[in-house]
């Protein structure tokens, strides 16, 4: 479905309808975090419906018309913005063909130019349930390669910062940018400090579909995985939904550029969204109800690929750091829970079981993993490890359990010795920075 409307209508009261969008959705997406992130996932697993079901997805492929993307290494006439149609286009077949009941929605299906704000307009007016936004990464190196996927962010940390002002800097080829965007510079990072809290209500199940999409690539596609990051990019911190923007790989990296162009990679690449789609939509609903195509897709979403494997030189670029590293701060059991040494620090721990009887800490009962931690919360007893100050590095961690021990092992926060919500811990992080 491609999505059309008048420029007019798109600025004409597009602040009130986010707002509305924003209060209309909450209600009904509160009960989804409730029962998918504060639960423990393995109850999930016994595919008990939710009541909340997902009816609407909006893909984006990035830039387009007069806006090509990043260019490549010149040795082909396609750029950023071809390919990522070319994927966004098989991830709708496979949505259509195995969902009947879903509505897939294209920001573009040709080469059209979009504006940034009316990528967001069309997700919010539109009432979606799920922002996709695909995009080639560039670097001014060839060396760098693999995926990774953004979600809505506080930091500012420069590497982060880089990638959204390549992103938002398509603001720059629009009329009359300076009015539509009230002053918002891509280029300035006090741009970006304000313009988080308009998604955080959606961030936690934004990362969720995140994670999703790089073990799918990780896992299927062998794809390099550089990990779920942290970004204000003008796309996911203007939609009222959860919201990713997923780069799909290094064009200015000759290997990868050929894989981005091939038929069969850009496949690969769609079946594995598709696949992280689906987990996702399980996680959420409670049941699978995706149905059995009548046609035959070009390739079995079940499918792997294998590719060449980085060479020394290349992987030297990813570094060990990358998989994460504790933090020197210790957390200690107490009778009133999680107790950090600095009362006023805010802690990420990585949960992997829930109970509501006690669990003897005994590495018998957790796979072997030592340092398990109990925490109390009302009636519940959960049990997790790790204690970091920064989310990235978390989820770096909660990578390496779910690969080992516990597949549906999730991130906690600790304030204070006592267990917030993600959303609250957020709201921390930016008033502490």
């Amino acid at each position: 479905m491609q999505y059309s409307c008048k420029s007019g209508d798109i600025l004409k009261g597009s602040l009130n309808r986010f707002h509305r969008s924003i209060m209309n959705k909450i209600q009904n997406y509160f009960l989804s975090l409730v029962l998918c992130l504060a639960l423990s996932p393995s109850l999930l697993v016994a595919q008990t419906p939710t009541g909340y079901e997902i009816k609407k997805v909006v893909i984006d492929p990035g830039h387009g018309g007069k806006d090509p993307g990043a260019i490549g290494t010149g040795r082909y006439k396609t750029t950023e913005s071809d390919i990522v149609l070319a994927i966004g286009l098989k991830l709708e077949e496979y949505l259509n063909q195995y969902y009947d009941s879903l509505e897939v929605v294209m920001t573009r299906n040709t080469d059209d130019f979009i504006e940034l704000k009316e990528r967001a307009h069309m997700a919010n007016d539109c009432g979606a349930d799920l922002f996709i936004s695909l995009h080639c990464n560039s670097n001014s190196s060839h060396a760098p390669y693999g995926t990774e996927t953004y979600v809505m962010g506080l930091t500012r940390e420069k590497a982060n910062l880089e990638v959204a002002r390549v992103e938002n800097s398509v603001i720059y080829l629009e009329e009359d940018y300076e009015e539509k965007y009230s002053g918002f510079d891509p280029n300035s990072p006090e741009s970006y400090i304000g313009a988080s809290i308009m998604q955080s209500t959606f961030l936690e199940n934004s990362i969720l579909f995140a994670q999703f999409v790089q073990d799918e690539f990780r896992s299927r596609v062998k794809r390099a995985d550089r990990g779920v990051k942290q970004s204000v990019l003008y796309v996911l911190d203007y939609t009222a939904m959860p919201s990713v923007l997923i780069e799909l790989g290094f064009i200015s990296n000759q290997a990868e550029e050929d894989f981005l162009n091939d038929e069969m990679g850009q496949v690969y690449l769609a079946s594995a969204l598709y696949r992280a789609f689906k987990r996702y939509k399980i996680q959420l609903e409670g049941v699978d109800n995706s149905i059995q195509p009548s046609k035959k897709i070009s390739v079995n979403a079940h499918d792997t690929v294998e590719v060449e494997e980085p060479t020394k030189s290349d992987s030297a670029n990813i570094s060990k750091d990358s998989l994460g590293v504790k933090d020197s701060i210790r957390v200690e059991k107490t009778e009133k829970g999680i107790q950090n040494q600095t009362a006023d620090s805010l802690i990420f721990m990585v949960q992997v079981a829930a109970s509501n009887n006690r669990i003897e800490l005994d590495t018998a009962n957790f796979k072997g993993l030592s340092d398990v931690q109990e925490i109390k919360t009302e009636n519940r007893y959960r049990y997790a490890l790790g204690s970091f100050r920064k989310f990235e590095e978390a989820m770096n961690y909660q990578k390496e359990i779910r690969k080992t021990k516990y597949p549906d092992a999730f991130i906690i926060a600790i304030y204070k010795g006592e267990r917030i919500s993600l959303q609250r811990a957020f709201e921390i992080m930016r008033n502490q920075s």
